[in-house]
């Protein structure tokens, strides 16, 4: 009975023992685990410095002459031309009827006449084709009505093409004309052809 006190004891010691050591581990793992925690990082962002405007310089547009440009078609007609706000009652009002007849303006009984022009507007220069300092022509080809106005206009040929054309194309389309007179009759004249050159110095 007596020697189970100190065994009692001594196994006591032990496990009270083993326990402090135990909840010792436990709390310096905890701290270590603690310690072990990383940081908050930082990021740092650098600006850029602002740099002073450069200068950017322009050149000027090279012209583009064209390849080869014809020469301009041989015209039987008159190339009188009016202001583009005159119109026919305007100009007949200012004439004399008798020397209208003697010149051949007016188509008499029997009198024959070629057509004459009343209106002529020059086409404007496409501003696509001034900023890019482009040249070239535009050939066309059409029929004068009996009525002195201008129909069936056509593109004979054009440099570069497609550049001028819409714009030659509009111009003629405006002119008018007194009509060719046959017999005392006005009758149309067709293949009338014209040339227009779309030089930038001038």
């Amino acid at each position: 009975m007596t020697a189970r006190i100190p065994i009692s004891l001594a196994l006591a010691c032990v496990i009270t023992f083993g326990l402090f050591w135990t909840m010792q581990a436990l709390v310096s793992a905890e701290g270590k685990l603690q310690e072990g925690s990383s940081s908050p990082k930082i990021d740092f962002v650098r600006l850029r410095k602002n740099k002073a405007p450069q200068e950017k310089k322009r050149e000027p547009p090279k012209r583009q002459k064209p390849e080869q440009a014809p020469p301009p078609p041989d015209i039987s007609m008159s190339k009188a031309s009016l202001e583009p706000s005159t119109d026919f009652s305007s100009v007949m009002s200012g004439l004399n009827v008798s020397d209208a007849i003697a010149d051949g303006l007016v188509g008499g009984a029997g009198s024959d006449r070629d057509a004459v022009p009343l209106v002529r507007i020059e086409p404007d220069y496409p501003m696509r084709a001034r900023q890019r300092g482009i040249e070239g022509f535009v050939h066309v080809a059409f029929t004068i009505s009996k009525a002195g106005t201008v129909k069936d206009v056509e593109i004979v040929k054009s440099q570069p093409p497609g550049t001028f054309d819409k714009a030659a194309v509009t111009a003629v389309s405006r002119w008018k004309y007194n009509p060719k007179i046959v017999s005392g009759v006005p009758v149309e004249r067709p293949n009338q052809q014209m040339w227009f050159p779309f030089d930038m110095d001038n």
